[in-house]
């Protein structure tokens, strides 16, 4: 039996492993839906971001409904596929499940995330201006 650090680790690994796949798969993927799509739409961004959350959805589901995959294969294809594909996923699975639990805090972690992402983006935007304002680049 593996000690807690040796477990720690493999589950580690199989985090790094999804991850690094997942960040190559929407690299790939949203590569090729934007080059198909006009450049003023970010499709690709949409397209990483549903079957992201579809692929979260199915692990989850399988693994709760039917009791399929194992805790280490939600760690590969859940945790590690799916986040490094997209976080996205994983926003819109925890909006689904406290929705259903707990519709009230459902809509305040929905508003939270848009508006605190739209407001971050936001201020990161205005910071780097006001750092680097008159730089060449």
């Amino acid at each position: 039996m593996a000690s807690g650090l040796e477990a720690q680790l493999r589950d580690a690994l199989l985090v790094a492993a999804g991850g690094g796949a997942g960040a190559v798969a929407r690299w790939l993927l949203s590569g090729v839906v934007q080059g198909r799509a006009p450049p003023y739409l970010p499709l690709g961004t949409v397209a990483v971001n549903v079957l992201g959350s579809l692929l979260l959805g199915f692990v989850m589901g399988a693994a709760r409904v039917a009791g399929l995959f194992t805790r280490e294969q939600r760690l590969l294809l859940a945790t590690g596929f799916a986040g490094g594909f997209t976080t996205f996923s994983t926003f819109s699975y925890e909006f689904f499940t406290l929705a259903l639990e707990a519709p009230l805090y459902g809509l305040l972690y929905l508003a939270a995330n848009i508006i605190g992402g739209l407001a971050a983006v936001y201020a990161g935007y205005v910071a780097a201006g006001v750092l680097y304002a008159g730089r060449p680049g």
